[in-house]
């Protein structure tokens, strides 16, 4: 009788994963060992804005492999990261609910293991579910971290985190939310010692730049998927900060040119464009990234795992480097809110199209479930994009509702360096509402760098009164009262453990 081959027979053929993709061996063989179903490659990098991408319009580097991508897929030009913060945008993909329902509002939170989450979905289904990369979804560093003291100024026990070095491991079982392969970390920026956990309570150091590891770790995985699908996320931390040289892959920021063209709404003032290195260390971490993108198409296609692999692409949020005076994110402005987001299907999905429908986190549960055929949870706030994306229907959305609930991205706090606001997006149009009561609108379709406040013209008044009742209706269906920071400290206990949301007490 002829043996079959699986990935694992495959593996042992082969050698190394270093190996496969230098063979001449037939790869394609591969393909013999799926299922029907199709497999699900979801990569979302951290701070990758996407204009840093240049099939979305990057005038500084080119990303090759990225544009290739969205050559053979759909390209989103309106996906949207609703709460331009780490830990709000992972609770939102998981769960495919609105922060205030699933209580990840802020960083460094304890999630509830008990919701029902995307992988449980593809677990249940007889999919082989894995984790590689970022997890950001734990109290993590510490689990004494506090509120505030009586000063109102946060507070982290150093005592604790000397007592407890392993409080970046997430052990196996409820809390990994039903992703059984693990290779993983909370949360730490060794870019170029990267470390993670598997399912022991042990750091594996690999003395090598993350994003390399991660995508060698995510091909050995699809190898080691035997006979059955799998649902697969990859999320590498950079190009996050520090934008620092020693932060960066080697040879890369040597790629980078001398001179960077900056967006018209950076000040001329503005730090970033009188020192470029901490701009230039940024693009040479996107380069990287682009570059891991080509190594793991690559496979795809010589494995012949890629006509029936949905293979997403897409960001936590974007990165303002000195846009509107500011850097970092945790704002509504088009830098921070705008992602790139590519879905690629061969089998089932036309390629080199562009969708200008409003996408948001907590769509991809419904989408990407639909598009496998499984169903959903019953707790998801999302839309169901697999009619559009199949050409049979379209999305009928006219706003999304984003938001920054704190106004520190790791404590509740209120009115310090990031205010709170909440804030409507249209296809055209942003309308933001500030904690203070200060307004802004912008008509992005003119103004895509949004330097023109339209709140005070006196011509928008009509459309300003239209998006202020459309707050409000998003506001109520998120069950969201637009909180002072300070007001959401009473949803988790002294260890960040959620005890209510929105919606009440858990």
């Amino acid at each position: 009788m002829k043996k079959q081959l699986t990935r694992r027979n495959f593996l042992k053929t082969a050698g190394s994963i270093a190996t496969v993709s230098l063979l001449n061996f037939p790869l394609k063989m591969l393909a013999g060992a799926v299922s029907d179903k199709p497999n699900v490659l979801f990569i979302f990098a951290d701070q990758l804005c996407a204009d840093a991408c240049s099939v979305y319009g990057c005038k500084n580097i080119q990303t090759p492999n990225i544009d290739k991508l969205a050559s053979q897929g759909v390209r989103f030009t309106n996906a949207i990261s609703t709460c331009p913060l780490c830990t709000p945008f992972r609770g939102m993909l998981q769960t495919g609910r609105f922060p205030t329902h699933s209580g990840l509002i802020i960083n460094f939170l304890e999630v509830n293991p008990k919701q029902r989450c995307i992988a449980h979905i593809f677990r249940d289904a007889g999919y082989h579910t894995g984790f590689i990369g970022k997890w950001h979804l734990a109290a993590g560093m510490d689990k004494n971290l506090g509120k505030f003291n009586a000063g109102g100024v946060n507070v982290w026990s150093e005592d604790f985190k000397k007592q407890n070095p392993d409080t970046e491991f997430v052990p196996p079982g409820p809390a990994r939310l039903g992703y059984d392969f693990w290779q993983a970390y909370n949360f730490h920026g060794a870019f170029n010692n990267y470390w993670y956990y598997g399912d022991e309570k042990k750091k594996i150091q690999t003395q090598q730049y993350e994003t390399d590891v991660e995508i060698d770790q995510a091909i050995d995985f699809m190898c080691k998927s035997v006979n059955r699908p799998f649902f697969l996320m990859v999320a590498p931390h950079p190009p996050h900060p520090p934008f620092k040289p020693e932060f960066c892959p080697k040879g890369y920021l040597e790629k980078i040119p001398e001179n960077i063209q900056f967006a018209p709404n950076v000040p001329s003032d503005h730090p970033r464009r009188k020192d470029l290195l901490a701009i230039r260390c940024y693009y040479a971490m996107c380069k990287n990234f682009d570059d891991n993108i080509g190594r793991i198409m690559k496979f795809l296609d010589e494995s012949g795992l890629a006509e029936n692999t949905i293979v997403v692409l897409t960001s936590d949020h974007g990165e303002q480097h000195g846009s509107h005076n500011l850097i970092d994110k945790m704002v509504p402005y088009a830098e921070s809110v705008n992602i790139p987001l590519i879905i690629r299907w061969p089998a089932g999905i036309t390629a080199g199209t562009t969708i200008d429908a409003i996408f948001t986190p907590i769509d991809h549960m419904p989408t990407l479930a639909a598009l496998c055929g499984l169903l959903p949870s019953v707790a998801c706030d999302g839309v169901d994009f697999a009619p559009l994306l199949r050409d049979e229907g379209d999305v009928l959305r006219d706003a999304v509702l984003m938001a920054n609930y704190s106004s520190h991205w790791d404590f509740f706090q209120t009115q310090t360096k990031w205010p709170e606001w909440r804030a409507v997006r249209t296809k055209q149009h942003t309308y933001i509402k500030w904690l203070s009561g200060k307004e802004e609108l912008y008509d992005n379709a003119a103004d895509p760098y949004q330097m023109n406040n339209l709140a005070e013209n006196k011509q928008q008044a009509t459309l300003l009164e239209k998006l202020r009742g459309r707050l409000k209706e998003l506001l109520a269906q998120a069950h969201d009262e637009f909180l002072p920071g300070t007001g959401y400290a009473d949803w988790y206990d002294d260890k960040r453990n959620l005890i209510r949301t929105g919606l009440g007490p858990i």
